[in-house]
């Protein structure tokens, strides 16, 4: 028996308001792209059983666009009579009890199972449980959920989960939850802990049997080095689950950090990142530029209007720079090193990278309005 394992779709993400010709977002239709992908691969493996740890959409209350691609992608699974599990994670779990929650409508299709009413279910496919506690607003009934969750014997039992199992795995979002620290036991039981919320394939380090399969679409520069896919599990009797990590293709995202530009010349930058643009393919990639203790003058000489002429051909330009600060300049004036006004701006200016003369020139200019104020 194979089961597929995936996480984290959100479909009806967008971003970057930029739009194809169809007037839908591309950053939209990247996440379309990368589920329907996913779909394709499930049809050829045609696992026994698929299951999905949470934020199936992006918003409790998603758009038409997203709701009707989603039943179609499901129907292709359904029809071919591979049930599909799925639990609602934190972003599609409604915040307030007068928002419906959007994964009843898939009890609309056969085959598929959404776990989505706050509450701990499971479901049985012969030998197989999957036993699934969705995303819940409320600390305490989660705790009354989390007790009622028990191993069926003699069949192999499968928890599916969307939380954080410690700190190290929260993603700085609203609803979230860490996964209560006593429970070690109780998921030790299991045979497989299918985990959802954190985008990137990630074994829990503290038990051997719980894995993240990530998202299928990168959200942030916190997962570019990361791939984007699902899992296959590949269940024997009494044999240990380890998952086989499938990638999909996805739109590149890259991220250069050019440090400690304020040692270097201003080529010697454009060097580094020409050398990056040679070295990737960055057509249509997500890049982030980002430089570190800039000087003024470095930052008009590398003007947003030059970067993106190198960066011609790429999705998304984003250009942050960290500007330097005179460190040993201002540590002088803490230890009172100066006690005129005239000398601080002179020996600033004299930590700029400017020729003799026009050091001498501007220091001038500054004492004479100096001394007109005298």
């Amino acid at each position: 028996m194979k089961i597929v394992h995936l996480s984290d779709t959100h479909l009806g993400y967008s971003n970057f308001d930029k739009v194809n010709d169809l007037g839908v977002n591309f950053r939209e239709q990247d996440f379309y792209d990368a589920f329907e992908r996913v779909v394709s691969q499930i049809l050829e493996i045609k696992p026994s059983i698929v299951i999905h740890s949470g934020d199936f959409f992006h918003r409790p209350s998603p758009s038409n666009r997203a709701m009707t691609f989603a039943l179609e992608q499901l129907k292709k699974i359904s029809n071919n009579n591979i049930p599909f599990v799925v639990i609602a994670g934190n972003h599609s779990t409604p915040k307030t009890i007068y928002t419906s929650p959007i994964l009843k409508a898939f009890k609309t299709i056969e085959n598929v199972f959404p776990i989505f009413n706050q509450e701990y279910e499971w479901v049985e496919f012969g030998d197989v449980v999957i036993h699934g506690l969705p995303h819940i607003n409320d600390f305490l009934v989660q705790q009354q959920e989390i007790g009622k969750i028990k191993i069926i014997p003699e069949k192999r039992n499968i928890l599916m989960l969307h939380t954080s199992l410690g700190k190290s795995f929260l993603m700085e979002e609203y609803g979230e939850q860490i996964f209560p620290s006593n429970t070690s036991e109780l998921l030790k039981q299991f045979d497989y802990v299918a985990l959802g919320h954190w985008h990137n394939f990630q074994k829990v380090s503290t038990l051997d049997n719980a894995w993240y399969s990530g998202s299928t679409e990168r959200m942030s520069d916190t997962e570019i080095n990361c791939e984007k896919g699902f899992c296959v599990l590949d269940i024997q009797k009494n044999e240990k689950i380890i998952p086989q990590f499938i990638n999909i293709e996805t739109r590149n995202w890259y991220k250069l950090e050019i440090k400690d530009c304020y040692n270097k010349l201003s080529e010697e930058i454009l060097d580094e990142i020409n050398c990056f643009i040679t070295n990737h393919e960055i057509k249509d990639s997500i890049f982030n530029l980002i430089f570190q203790d800039i000087k003024t003058e470095q930052a008009f000489e590398l003007s947003n209007a030059m970067l993106k002429d190198l960066f011609k051909g790429v999705f998304n330009l984003s250009i942050k720079r960290k500007t330097y600060q005179v460190k040993d300049f201002f540590a002088q004036i803490e230890t009172g090193a100066f006690d005129k006004l005239k000398d601080i701006l002179a020996s600033f200016i004299r930590t700029k990278s400017l020729n003799q003369q026009e050091t001498d020139a501007l220091i001038d200019k500054a004492n004479y309005y100096f001394h007109q104020l005298d």
